[in-house]
């Protein structure tokens, strides 16, 4: 399942699924996409944390047994929520890290894709293995090229290849590799500090302005230049006239 609990001003959302190796159920999915959504809407919140429990991995991407039929319909509404999950993390007007220690896999790779900053322990791997199984990656996949280059991106997603904490670092993926020193629970911990650091570093600006930030960082990854820098013109002065008020 998916938990919550709240530290100060900071949300930690947790998956919760260890015995599954955190793989992500439709229900977990819906209940990502309703506390991405509620925690945006909270102006009392100034961040989030996404974090797993369980001290292998991350999380293993979408529980398989949820494609175990040969229903188009039924895949296109499970691809459909996971693609709202990324949705409802980059529309979030906080913003969101993940602390990644362990196996990050498929779905989970794009769900931390979609996130704005990335801490990974220097144990922890990824792949995208869903082209051996007989199926495309999708949703957030398209987005990997922007992260880490369309050579890294096209290698991870064509081969199914493994790349280590250390490749995503090197490509972009990763903002920083935290060595995984002690047991699982003291990696996992250290995964986290440092990413709550990067949160803490965002706490220093205005809530509204991050907000303004993130829109205006969605913005140009989606419009030409011309575009992009007239809505940034648009914004700069919106945030005079939210001081105003």
């Amino acid at each position: 399942m998916i938990s919550q609990d709240r530290t100060g001003d900071i949300l930690t959302i947790t998956i919760d699924n260890a015995s599954q190796a955190n793989a992500l159920t439709e229900e977990m999915l819906d209940q990502l996409i309703g506390a991405f959504i509620e925690a945006g809407a909270d102006e009392s919140l100034r961040a989030v944390l996404l974090t797993s429990t369980g001290g292998c991995g991350f999380s293993a991407g979408m529980d398989t047994t949820q494609f175990a039929h040969s229903s188009a319909s039924r895949a296109y509404e499970t691809i459909r929520r996971l693609g709202e999950v990324c949705e409802a993390i980059k529309n979030c007007a906080l913003p969101v890290a993940v602390a990644i220690e362990g196996y990050c896999i498929g779905g989970a790779v794009e769900i931390a894709a979609a996130a704005d900053f990335r801490i990974g322990g220097s144990g922890s791997w990824y792949a995208m293995p869903e082209v051996r199984i007989g199926i495309p990656s999708v949703l957030e996949s398209v987005n990997l090229h922007r992260l880490m280059g369309w050579t890294k991106a096209t290698e991870f997603i064509l081969t199914g290849n493994r790349f280590t904490a250390e490749d995503m670092l090197a490509c972009g993926f990763l903002n920083e590799v935290v060595d995984s020193v002690g047991g699982a629970e003291e990696a996992a911990s250290a995964v986290e500090e440092h990413a709550l650091a990067l949160l803490h570093a965002t706490m220093q600006s205005d809530r509204g302005a991050i907000a303004q930030q993130k829109r205006l960082l969605r913005t140009w990854k989606n419009t030409f230049e011309r575009e992009a820098v007239e809505d940034s013109k648009k914004e700069f002065a919106i945030a005079f006239a939210r001081q105003g008020d």
